[in-house]
């Protein structure tokens, strides 16, 4: 049997070594291609950045794993300017005043907020487009509505105030030192759990990190941050075997699975309470659950599991960085310290704010001390992070460049909060006067405030938020006098796009003026 003129010689070229070469030259050929097509026939070749985040998305991984994304970037918005490109198809924008171009009522998310972060189920945060996120918005706008919010103050202070009485006698009375950034978590999440869910779920009681929930959340931060981050890879990987690993479950041993299965039983007794008639007040799970869409169907239960996942993840651990932040910024400045405790005693002097000061009596007695807090969130956002968007049908410009329809695109509010065109030459500088200055400039500064988010995305929980900023810190200061440990002061640490302290060891005396 004769073989085709050829084969022979077509046999010989076919070795284990040149079998070896094709495997090996494939990825790099693929990959030089990539290099070739991003750097210099990509719509985005024209605008500034690093030479690496131009053609992989590895860069901006990289630097997510070390945490100095921010610092690095502000490095770079100094040196190329005000729009960077810091992955082949994502533009970072550090211009405060294009946060409404940005971030306009139609601009949809990017697939960097990949489902399977949080769960199967799409939550409010991750829906990308603006028209579902719209419509599922205006159903759970109710339970977060201020005039809902106000009504629960009651409970807010009943936390504060145990949360104060063990400080004092855990550590004011035995004069012990200890570690201020957790304590500030533990209040926060009893807070959000006695008014999201009916009861506090014990962090202040028991003094520890209940069910290692903040832990658990800390350990699910950083893939959550790369897995956006790398969206096309992982994207990809989701479709394969492997995908159901990137998925979060509640039967994961760690990260956001714990914070699943603590959902889930919290959930599982409010309607068994429901079934048998046991219910006595509204939270914001009995609101979900009582909640009703346009056709006048109740809500799925995956839609609220994933709704309660995102109060657990969102609304305790980012109000205490704020908490936190205030602390270092505050007792860094003794002036600041001073100034700001000087309208405390001379509002409680005057009879202008009660035992626990009301969130109406703040915000019209104490400008200073309100803002000591905006200035502390302007410059530690809890979230520093990136949150794309895609340019509407029309594209955009930015610095005099063209940006085509659907481009990815984003903003950081680290960075919009030091835009120096905005709040001055001293914008890196911590100085709440800014925010009692002209009122043309305080206008501007509020518009361009990026510290819950911005545009019709807004954080829900904001007014919850603000609520304990106004009324704990002010508080705790009006009680007791902190003495920082200078050789542990705190230090910031940012993981996978969110931030928070640690290691902030401080000593409490109780202040003869209050």
């Amino acid at each position: 049997m004769s073989s085709t003129p050829g084969t022979p010689h077509l046999q010989a070229l076919i070795t284990p070594l040149s079998l070896l070469l094709a495997v090996i030259s494939l990825p790099i050929l693929s990959f030089a291609y990539q290099i070739i097509y991003y750097r210099f026939c990509h719509p985005l070749r024209h605008f500034p950045g690093p030479f690496w985040a131009s053609v992989t998305r590895l860069w901006i991984a990289y630097h997510n794993i070390l945490g100095d994304e921010c610092e690095t970037e502000l490095a770079l918005h100094k040196k190329y300017g005000p729009v960077l490109r810091i992955t082949p198809t994502l533009l970072l924008v550090s211009d405060a005043t294009k946060l409404p171009e940005v971030y306009s009522r139609h601009a949809n998310k990017s697939n960097h907020y990949i489902t399977g972060s949080f769960g199967e189920q799409e939550s409010l945060f991750n829906m990308k487009e603006h028209k579902v996120h719209a419509r599922f918005r205006k159903i759970a706008a109710g339970p977060y509505a201020f005039s809902n919010i106000k009504k629960m103050e009651p409970l807010v202070d009943l936390r504060i105030e145990q949360w104060l009485e063990k400080l004092s006698s855990l550590f004011a009375e035995k004069n012990h030192e200890f570690d201020f950034a957790p304590w500030v978590v533990f209040m926060a999440y009893d807070i959000i759990s006695e008014i999201g869910f009916g009861a506090p779920f014990g962090f202040i009681d028991s003094g520890t990190d209940v069910g290692g929930l903040i832990q658990g959340f800390h350990d699910g931060l950083l893939p959550f941050g790369l897995m956006a981050r790398l969206w096309p890879f992982t994207n990809f990987m989701k479709k394969t075997p492997l995908g159901k690993h990137l998925v979060a479950k509640p039967e994961d041993n760690s990260g956001i699975g714990m914070l699943m299965r603590f959902r889930d039983k919290l959930l599982t007794q409010r309607l068994k309470d429901v079934a048998e008639g046991k219910i006595e007040r509204v939270d914001l799970l009995q609101t979900f659950i009582d909640a009703r869409d346009d056709e006048g169907k109740p809500l799925e239960i995956d839609y609220i599991k994933a709704e309660i996942l995102l109060v657990l993840l969102a609304g305790a651990d980012t109000t205490g960085t704020a908490f936190q932040a205030m602390m270092a910024y505050i007792m860094g400045n003794a002036g600041v310290y001073e100034k700001m405790m000087a309208e405390i005693d001379g509002c409680t002097e005057k009879g202008l704010l009660s035992d626990m000061p009301q969130y109406d009596e703040v915000l019209q007695h104490c400008p200073y001390y309100v803002a000591c807090v905006k200035e502390s969130m302007r410059l530690c956002p809890s979230a520093p992070n990136i949150f794309p968007r895609l340019a509407g049908s029309s594209g955009l410009r930015l610095n005099d460049q063209f940006v085509p329809p659907n481009t990815e695109i984003t903003c950081n509010p680290w960075l919009v909060h030091r835009d120096s065109n905005v709040y001055g030459p001293d914008a890196c500088d911590f100085r709440p006067e800014r925010w009692l200055d002209e009122e043309d400039s305080v206008k501007l500064y509020n518009k361009y405030n990026m510290a819950f988010g911005y545009g019709a995305r807004v954080c829900l929980g904001k007014d919850i938020a603000l609520m304990e900023l106004y009324k704990a810190p002010l508080q705790f200061f009006r009680m007791y006098r902190p003495v920082i440990n200078k050789q542990k002061p705190g230090h910031f640490v940012v993981k996978g796009g969110v931030g928070f302290w640690e290691d902030m060891w401080i000593r409490i005396e109780r202040r003869e003026e209050a």
